[in-house]
């Protein structure tokens, strides 16, 4: 129960929230910067047989840093909670806010109610910005710094890709299925004058070329009447492997939450199986609360520390919860991809868990 008089917006809630964001801040441009420098080597060979020049090169990884805060803030947050909370019960800060009857609990209030606004803002932050900035990092890696003539067009609906026998039209582009689904071939001729119209229900890349299904080829004859023939596998993208379409697969990080609904009921309305897309949806929504769950797990394990035990100690312990998660996640994603468990279950799984461990921690620090 809460002591009466205890305030989370009084000098001390707004002295425990200083703390931490003058930790947070340096340790959040500390991790960028080492993510961009691990990147730019990582990249160093590609940029240079490519012979990037130093503009698009920078552009490339200046839209790419709106993702990189989405990745690395969940440990930022751990980070400096373990930090700021640390250092402040070494020096017997909290041990003082204790014998005068706050409660650790009490102390984690504005701390948690920054890291949920925290959480709501990365949500926000992935709708908006993390979209736009990852489209246009993968045009200045493919335009710009490959100097790949642009031959395709991606939608939030559909794909357009310009190949050697005219427009093609896209539904879906599976990967994992190697397939192209709601194909629709508008072949041209040196004049860009339509010639016919080749749709194919589905065409699967095989080590032999392409397997089509149900491709019929529609062409108007002299008289204005309409022929439809068949058309065998070998007169199918003659010139296009997978991989010319792969690169204009929409990944889940260049769409945003809603922009991925939309297109999930649009392969649905067109019996075309996008369950690939569930778990990516739900983790949409459960990843940014990576925050709040990393800050519950910080805070009673901050609260750990008193004058003499490591310091270290109860950071590599956080560090070692972080890993945990992550890796029951990605169990749970793996699960959920392959149909063992729902989609809801699985993106949220992980935070479920953490949470009742946090919530464990807190009851024994008490």
């Amino acid at each position: 129960m809460r002591r009466a008089g205890y305030n989370p917006t009084s000098v001390i809630g707004r002295y425990l929230v200083r703390e931490f964001i003058g930790m947070l801040i340096p340790i959040v441009v500390a991790f960028v910067i080492l993510y961009l420098v691990v990147d730019v080597f990582d990249r160093l060979s590609f940029l240079l047989k490519n012979d990037a020049s130093a503009g698009p090169a920078a552009r490339y990884f200046l839209f790419k840093i709106p993702l990189i805060l989405t990745q690395i803030m969940p440990a930022a947050v751990l980070a400096a909670l373990l930090l700021s909370l640390g250092m402040l019960s070494r020096q017997n800060e909290i041990t003082a806010l204790r014998a005068s009857g706050v409660s650790l609990v009490e102390t984690a209030v504005p701390l948690l109610g920054l890291a949920l606004l925290m959480s709501l803002a990365t949500l926000a932050w992935n709708e908006t910005i993390v979209p736009y900035c990852t489209r246009h990092s993968l045009y200045v890696s493919n335009t710009e710094i490959r100097k790949r003539p642009q031959r395709g067009i991606l939608s939030d609906h559909e794909v357009w890709f310009h190949g050697a026998d005219g427009f093609y039209n896209i539904d879906h582009i599976d990967a994992q299925r190697r397939t192209l689904f709601g194909l629709t071939i508008y072949q041209t001729d040196a004049h860009f004058e339509l010639r016919s119209i080749i749709q194919v229900q589905a065409a699967e890349w095989t080590d032999s070329g392409w397997r089509a299904t149900n491709a019929v080829r529609r062409t108007v004859t002299s008289d204005g009447k309409v022929a439809a023939e068949s058309v065998p596998d070998g007169q199918l993208l003659r010139h296009e492997t997978l991989g010319d379409f792969l690169e204009l697969r929409p990944d889940a990080d260049e769409l945003s939450y809603m922009q991925l609904r939309q297109r999930i009921a649009d392969l649905a309305r067109k019996g075309i199986d996008a369950s690939n897309y569930f778990v990516d949806l739900q983790l949409k929504l459960a990843v940014p609360f990576t925050n709040l769950i990393f800050a519950c797990l910080a805070i009673p394990l901050a609260g750990r520390v008193q004058r003499h035990p490591s310091l270290a100690t109860i950071i590599g312990t956080g560090l070692a919860a972080a890993f945990g998660y992550w890796v029951t996640l990605a169990l749970t994603n793996a699960l959920g991809t392959s149909g063992v468990l729902p989609p809801v279950v699985s993106a949220w799984a992980a935070n479920v868990v953490f949470l009742f461990v946090a919530a464990a921690m807190f009851l024994t620090n008490e």
